[in-house]
């Protein structure tokens, strides 16, 4: 009996872990079925900076997921979070505090936006109060951008009725002399916000109680335009302005699958996405900048060792075979914990490396900026600057790592390239005009 016992036993426990076997594939298998055959995200106007992130958004997604995303143009944040909630799209870039988000969640936050009050000039307007009256656009219907504009307006007392032409997009300022503002909430990215304010026919007006709205809205931060951030000749703005700043997500429904938040924020945080877009907010500052519920995959992301209770309590509701499970669980987490300070360790001496490698293009740049004090022959200036130009491109290409990317040393090498490039230049045609 005791061996028939024993032989049933093992009988069991063979049939047992075929059973757990064939469970997990089958639930992967339904999982990974679940991941959408096609996903589409939902952007702003063609043009804009959603719609540019966008398409590098799907560039990404579909090598990582073999799937053919499709970015949709939309009026903007409200339009997207509509086509979320009806499942007209998968993935939504929404602005801060453009719509309630009670039922969708964030995967991530992406980049500051900026308020800015872009005035015609020499048309007397000075001041808000100035608005009333005049041809104002603040957006389309359905924008985020039009939404911060009249949640900025109410503080005036101002109704959006009370101005003409109030609901085209602002790039129409180009086209439209009539149109005498645009109140605007984009990233400095924005290729259409820099081609109208480097038309020297705009200026930008201050938001005067910034620091009120930051008190009273969660999702607005006071902020200061330096001078010079849209265009250098002439400034604009022409001397530090103060405005309001919110900030652009990245957005799904919460029964998002795991695997399509993965490869997403993969896309935003661990490719050279900030090279396009300088102002993206690093993955580690990332919570700070969060208002709202995460995504559940998400809040794994930026949060990894909250994984560790998440898989004890996992451990504790199973009925049979929790021990085993549990000391399963602790040798696979160990093993990944020796991983993780085997690949830390390496990065770090990648990054060394690199850092070595770094000071070895600082000297060129130093050596280069001694020469080039001596003379002022074009022939040598014009090789110093493409030598300058070299070390600094090849440093882009090759400094690849994220903590390297934001160490102070090599924002002092890329400011020192630039003065240097910048002085060269000069040299060349103060001699070209002599």
């Amino acid at each position: 009996m005791p061996f028939v016992a024993t032989k049933t036993l093992g009988r069991w426990l063979t049939w047992s872990m075929v059973a757990v076997l064939v469970v997990s594939v089958t639930i992967w298998i339904v999982r990974r079925e679940t991941v959408p055959s096609k996903i589409v995200i939902a952007t702003g106007e063609e043009g804009g900076l959603y719609f540019a992130l966008g398409a590098d958004l799907k560039a990404s997604l579909q090598r990582r997921l073999r799937r053919e995303p499709e970015v949709v143009a939309t009026a903007g944040s409200i339009e997207n979070v509509d086509l979320l909630r009806s499942g007209g799209a998968d993935l939504a870039i929404v602005q801060g505090g453009a719509t309630a988000l009670d039922d969708l969640t964030v995967i991530t936050p992406l980049y500051p936006e900026l308020v800015l009050v872009i005035v015609r000039k020499e048309r007397g307007i000075e001041a808000m109060p100035d608005l009333l009256g005049r041809n104002v656009t603040l957006g389309r219907e359905g924008s985020g951008m039009r939404a911060s504009a009249v949640s900025l307006l109410a503080r005036f007392k101002i109704q959006p009725e009370e101005f003409g032409n109030n609901d085209l997009y602002f790039r129409q300022l180009l086209d439209t002399p009539g149109l005498d503002a645009a109140i605007v909430t984009t990233g400095i990215e924005n290729r259409d916000v820099n081609e109208v304010l480097e038309t020297n026919q705009f200026t930008l007006l201050p938001v005067v109680d910034a620091s009120a709205v930051e008190m009273r809205d969660p999702y607005f931060r006071r902020m200061e335009i330096p001078p010079g951030l849209f265009s250098e000749r002439p400034a604009v703005p022409a001397q530090p302005t103060l405005t309001l700043a919110t900030t652009a997500y990245l957005v799904a429904r919460h029964d998002a699958h795991p695997d399509l938040v993965d490869a997403a924020l993969a896309a935003i945080h661990e490719e050279n996405l900030r090279l396009r877009v300088p102002t993206l907010i690093p993955r580690h500052e990332s919570m700070r900048w969060v208002s709202t519920r995460l995504h559940s995959e998400a809040h794994r992301y930026f949060h990894p060792s909250d994984d560790i209770g998440f898989m004890a309590n996992v451990m504790e509701s199973l009925a049979a075979g929790k021990e085993l499970l549990f000391a399963l669980g602790a040798g696979i987490y160990l093993l990944w914990h020796r991983w993780k300070r085997l690949r830390d360790r390496e990065t770090q001496e990648i990054i060394r490396r690199q850092k070595d490698h770094l000071d070895q293009f600082l000297e060129e740049t130093l050596r280069i900026e001694a020469a080039q004090m001596n003379t002022t022959d074009v022939e040598k200036l014009q090789k110093y600057l493409d030598d300058v130009t070299r070390i600094k491109l090849k440093a882009l290409h090759e400094f690849t790592e994220e903590e390297l990317r934001g160490d102070r040393s090599f924002s002092i090498f890329l400011t020192q390239c630039a003065n240097l490039i910048s002085k060269i230049q000069l040299k060349i045609v103060s001699q070209g005009r002599g």
